[in-house]
């Protein structure tokens, strides 16, 4: 009898284990009703391994997906959210992570198909989603009510800062008509343009807007979006910034990509809106402070990081349909560029999105984005060795990625 008892329970342990075991993996798999990411997520094959001890944080453009990989290619998470029934393409874009004092969150931007997009494919709004370590939802982020924005106002989806839980900064993209563009100020434009906004305990604490800016339409470049000049709105609102990527650098500055003035643009978080002089110095473009010369400014750039001194941008160069990454040493007190080098995989062409972050040495983790030539979507590169260690290739190549970043 006492036997029968203990066989019994030891089969009662056997199951709770089993159970547990079968939770564990659902929970790190984002939904406690999918048992194989291979069933939901995009197709894709991994080749070649590194000994890296973090992960690559991927996000999809037009499928609500996002994935973390490990250094083998090896999925530790996922999400995957259903398409909407009206048949917008959706996305979750722009999966990162953040450590603020110690504790680890993770964070997401959500599309929402009910919001209007402008007819911009490259426009994602909808809200930031806040998750903690374990994966759970936190918070949904949106802007808080400005002279700009009522409280509630979509996000655009390209990046998001996260200073602390109650302390960010967002961006988004609004439609407005205009009387300051040189030839039409009697008859106006619409335009489509950046605004961010930092947001620090509910309260609006800094804001910038591209149209308080009238030099700025000068530069817009067509190179990536020939309608950005369509100032009189032949096909539309243009999009003439097209900001994408947003980092601090050491002195708690904000230095931005805006893709289709092919500049890089460092905002002064220190003066207000109304001062409209937040401008502190512009890196490439027509109205470059650098002294850049051709072969050395950026095309359709896409995602900016910054480093002490230096600046790595991932370089989409739609003039000359051969992307790069180009890390600028600058002295940004005499404006003087005092290094320069670029990378280049031949071959390699990304039309849209993308994303280059040093790793170590010369080695890269790079997000295709767009990918023209082929469907490789991630990878990491030695360029030292010209080797390539890691690689993700889609089976679909249209279902394109947002960014591929890592995080230790």
């Amino acid at each position: 009898m006492a036997g029968t008892k203990q066989i019994a329970l030891i089969i009662l342990a056997v199951i709770i284990v089993a159970a547990a075991a079968i939770l564990v993996y659902n929970h790190m798999n984002g939904d406690e009703n999918e048992s194989d990411p291979t069933d939901v997520l995009p197709r894709y094959t991994i080749s070649g391994e590194t000994d890296l001890p973090g992960n690559f944080y991927i996000s999809f453009v037009y499928t609500k997906n996002i994935i973390m990989l490990d250094g083998k290619g090896d999925v530790v998470w996922f999400k995957h959210g259903e398409s909407p029934e009206d048949g917008v393409n959706t996305g979750y874009w722009d999966f990162k992570k953040h450590v603020i004092d110690g504790e680890t969150y993770y964070s997401y931007h959500d599309q929402d198909s009910q919001y209007d997009k402008f007819g911009l494919p490259g426009f994602a709004p909808g809200e930031r989603v806040i998750l903690d370590s374990e994966f759970n939802e936190v918070k949904r982020i949106k802007f808080e009510r400005s002279d700009i924005v009522e409280k509630g106002h979509p996000l655009d989806g390209h990046d998001f800062l996260l200073i602390d839980l109650d302390h960010y900064i967002m961006s988004g993209y609004l439609k407005e008509r205009v009387y300051n563009i040189p030839g039409y100020e009697e008859t106006g434009s619409e335009v489509i343009y950046s605004y961010l906004q930092e947001v620090e305990d509910g309260e609006v604490v800094w804001d910038w807007r591209s149209i308080d800016y009238p030099e700025i339409y000068d530069i817009t470049a067509t190179d990536a979006n020939p309608d950005a000049r369509d100032w009189d709105n032949v096909k539309g609102a243009p999009d003439y910034v097209h900001f994408n990527a947003m980092r601090l650098n050491d002195d708690g500055n904000l230095v931005c990509s805006f893709r289709h003035l092919d500049t890089i643009l460092c905002l002064d978080r220190t003066k207000s809106l109304d001062t409209k002089d937040q401008i502190i110095w512009r890196l490439s473009g027509k109205n470059d402070e650098f002294r850049l010369t051709d072969e050395e400014k950026t095309c359709g750039q896409h995602y900016v990081t910054v480093d002490g001194d230096m600046i790595t941008v991932f370089d989409n160069h739609n003039s000359a349909k051969a992307t790069r990454i180009c890390d600028f040493v600058i002295d940004d007190e005499n404006m003087v560029l005092k290094d320069f080098r670029e990378y280049r995989i031949d071959g390699k062409f990304s039309s849209a999105c993308g994303s280059a972050q040093h790793l170590y040495d010369d080695v890269f983790a790079i997000g295709w984005g767009c990918a023209e030539n082929d469907t490789i979507n991630m990878c990491v590169y030695d360029f030292a060795t010209d080797t390539e260690l890691l690689r993700m290739t889609l089976e679909n190549g249209s279902n394109f990625t947002y960014r591929c970043v890592y995080y230790d």
